[in-house]
């Protein structure tokens, strides 16, 4: 795989950026946060950017592109602590739409593209413990046409905006089974659906969904009855890569303002950028954040391979990011000292954004877990 950038990939990434420094900086994201973290402009335009669309089919209205270029998007959204929920609604839940090859999600995905309509995938629960196949929510069939649904959904990024939920529901097996998982389109406002929004340390948004006795007819109903868990882990894989990849944005750019603080701050009269030990000490931030790029390469070049590569690339890619982005942004907040941690400073900020990226889909330490069970696993 060739980690150059081309000529489209490099101006994708320039464009993005400066659309992210022009409309989603930091100083700006106060009002955005209190909205429920989307700001209908900006969301606009990352439509008119094709940026919402970017991974998806030209037939459904995309553009087509690959997984690197949502990578290079989710590094810069990750650079400038963007809060709207692109992660959510334009790589997990387009990618589980596309994976379902359904024929009705084309509807779906076209006005996904144009920024007309906010889809979420509410499939987390609380009992999973970073398990996607952990379903307890049940859809019992009333007849041949017809289900109801009841369960629960946590922290659903963007739930609170979400104007479609494409819902995860078991309809035959056990708790831990792939098999017997089905997926639901189900309205936010339908009769029994209870949503309780819930602010993140990180500023971001999400929603503890309840479902109690909903009922949705066939049309709900997206691929066989069963047969939904693909689908589901097609896009939780895509979603994975796109953290590492915002992750590594998030470590960059608390590298930087760590150093230029560096340079300008002065103890005993003397610039703390001077001191030996703080160079080693950013020597092996920078070594960290190295190596978790090369991780994220890694990851993204297993994506169009067998799934027990796949399995074991996204797994070490996401247990040694998480691990070394706290390091790196740990380190960051003791470098900069009280101001690190106060509301008002963005270096803080940057160390929770890193807080929720390793806990989302399953922490560093649950992926060094299950790495080891691949291992042991028979080839």
């Amino acid at each position: 795989m060739d980690f150059q950038l081309n000529e489209e990939q490099s101006m994708l990434k320039d464009s993005v950026r400066r659309f992210m420094e022009g409309n989603c900086s930091f100083e700006k994201r106060g009002p955005v946060v209190d909205n429920g973290s989307l700001e209908s402009l900006n969301w606009q335009q990352f439509a008119e950017l094709g940026l919402l669309g970017l991974t998806i089919p030209e037939e459904f209205g995309g553009m087509n592109c690959s997984a690197v270029e949502a990578a290079l998007v989710m590094e810069e959204i990750g650079r400038s602590l963007c809060v709207e929920p692109y992660w959510a609604v334009a790589v997990l839940a387009s990618q589980t739409l596309i994976a379902t090859r359904d024929p009705k999600v084309s509807a779906i995905l076209q006005t996904l593209c144009l920024g007309e309509l906010l889809a979420v995938l509410a499939h987390e629960e609380a009992a999973a413990h970073g398990d996607p196949a952990h379903v307890q929510t049940r859809a019992v069939a009333l007849d041949d046409d017809r289900w109801r649904i009841s369960g629960e959904k946590a922290a659903v990024v963007g739930g609170n905006v979400a104007e479609l939920l494409i819902v995860s529901a078991r309809t035959s097996g056990n708790d831990g089974d792939e098999q017997g998982i089905s997926l639901f389109l189900v309205d936010p406002k339908a009769q029994g659906v209870e949503r309780r929004d819930v602010r993140l340390i990180d500023n971001r948004w999400a929603s503890h969904i309840y479902l109690r006795d909903v009922e949705v007819g066939r049309k709900n109903l997206l691929g066989a009855v069963g047969m939904g868990f693909g689908a589901i882990r097609h896009g939780l894989e895509h979603a994975t890569v796109a953290l590492c990849a915002e992750a590594i944005g998030v470590m960059e750019r608390s590298l930087w303002i760590t150093r230029d603080y560096l340079k300008i701050r002065k103890q005993f009269g003397q610039l703390l950028g001077d001191f030996q030990s703080l160079q080693h000490r950013m020597s092996e931030m920078l070594i960290e954040l190295e190596l978790s790029r090369g991780m994220l390469h890694y990851a993204l070049s297993s994506l169009g391979k067998g799934s027990s590569i796949r399995s074991k690339a996204l797994a070490a890619a996401k247990a040694h990011i998480g691990k070394s982005g706290q390091f790196v942004c740990g380190q960051s907040i003791q470098l900069h000292g009280g101001i690190g941690v106060t509301e008002e400073y963005v270096i803080g900020h940057y160390f929770k954004r890193m807080t929720l990226i390793n806990s989302a889909l399953g922490s560093s330490m649950h992926y060094f877990e299950k790495l080891a069970e691949l291992e042991r696993a028979p080839a």
